[in-house]
């Protein structure tokens, strides 16, 4: 009999827009989480294009700089003071700095007659950055004045520098990197009027931090014993960002005219943007998927009023309040129960799209699974459900 009395009075119209506004919601909804949830790992992988923002940082070198410094033998270079690195830590979208050493005293580098670059002879220039911050695998990355071997890592720029350019003009053999590594070389430090030789070879390659790397202890001992300075600022930073996407980070780095290398800015500002769309696309799900379930509900809602007059007699005859509410209940739930279950055939389809693309690009995205997924679709399901049936047992009861 109730079902006879819902039957005259429901409009098939209003459901069905309901229905598609709700589908559509919940798939851009569910579709959003479900990328982020993949591809999170991705941001989080050290080697991969989203690796953790080591960002080198150095003051911009202006005109005025140029010409002091030309005038001036010993005028000082632009470098970071203890109290603007307080300062820099004290800023929440910073996490960790740690300064480049520099040594204050003269480096050569030279190979022996029986070396295969034999001839080969060049001044360099040494830093050092703390261990954990090395993009390179290797072990024995530590030095102490008993050693006389000298581990460095150059960058790959470098290398690919002499083979495409270099090697290629002048007609020299190219050099791989393992072979690059087999070499060793002489390296003479000099300063204080005194001189000491180490043995050198090139341990590895970095794609991270652009200068010729030795040790932390190296540099400190060296600048110690045969340095003009035996603890000078530094002239560079690392700076590891809280969240590269923050846009206070930028405006930071401009208003105390830091430089920052420009690729690895690029990769902060691609992560912002791609979370902000992520955000958008997953507002506007949540949006559509809340009018929906409006819309539904005061469907149901209205449903209710249209039978008032039927529903006021049944409690006269002695339906008790959950009997007359049972067949609404069932109408609300049957929708959003067939919503939830249908947005998982356009989440596979989607889902096994942008695995493809991210395949091809070189990314593997990590199978989360569609469990994340079918829980949050389950709590909007229980959600919708709970708020419809308290509106429907209160609707029927007030009527009198």
């Amino acid at each position: 009999m109730l079902w006879k009395l819902i039957k005259t009075e429901l409009k098939p119209l209003q459901l069905v827009g309901a229905f598609l506004g709700g589908f559509l919601g919940l798939v851009i909804m569910l579709c959003a989480m479900m990328f982020y949830m993949d591809v999170s790992p991705v941001f989080d992988d050290k080697e991969g294009f989203w690796k953790d923002e080591y960002m080198i940082l150095s003051k911009k070198i202006m005109l005025n700089d140029t010409y002091q410094q030309s005038g001036v033998s010993k005028q000082d270079k632009p470098a970071f003071s203890s109290t603007e690195i307080e300062e820099m830590l004290q800023k929440s979208f910073i996490s960790e700095i740690a300064p480049f050493s520099h040594c204050t005293f003269k480096v050569s580098a030279y190979t022996d007659r029986e070396s295969i670059l034999s001839g080969f002879y060049s001044e360099l220039f040494f830093e050092a950055v703390p261990a954990q911050y090395i993009d390179v695998n290797y072990k024995n990355w530590n030095w102490n004045s008993e050693n006389d071997f000298i581990p460095v890592i150059v960058p790959k720029t470098y290398l690919n520098l002499y083979n495409f350019g270099f090697a290629t003009t002048q007609n020299l053999p190219q050099v791989s990197e393992k072979s690059a590594s087999l070499v060793s070389f002489s390296v003479k430090i000099s300063g204080k009027g005194k001189s000491k030789e180490f043995t050198a070879r090139i341990v590895g390659f970095s794609d991270r931090i652009n200068t010729i790397l030795v040790p932390e202890e190296f540099v400190k001992w060296g600048n110690k014993n045969f340095g003009v300075d035996k603890t000078p600022d530094p002239s560079r930073l690392i700076v590891v960002a809280s969240d590269p996407s923050d846009p206070e980070l930028f405006s930071y780095f401009n208003q105390n005219n830091y430089d920052v290398n420009k690729s690895e800015l690029s990769n902060s500002k691609a992560l912002m943007f791609l979370r902000i769309i992520i955000s958008i696309i997953l507002s506007i799900g949540l949006i559509i998927t809340v009018l929906a379930f409006w819309l539904m509900l005061t469907a149901v809602l209205l449903l209710l009023q249209r039978n008032k007059m039927h529903i006021i007699k049944l409690k006269i005859i002695g339906y008790s309040i959950k009997q007359i509410a049972k067949p609404y209940y069932w109408i609300s739930f049957v929708f959003y129960a067939s919503i939830t279950l249908l947005s998982f055939v356009p989440l596979l389809f989607m889902r096994n799209f942008y695995h493809q693309k991210l395949t091809l690009l070189g990314y593997n995205a990590t199978d989360s699974g569609l469990m994340p997924i079918f829980v949050i679709a389950c709590i909007c399901l229980v959600l919708m459900s709970t708020i419809s049936f308290i509106n429907i047992h209160l609707n029927v009861k007030k009527f009198q």
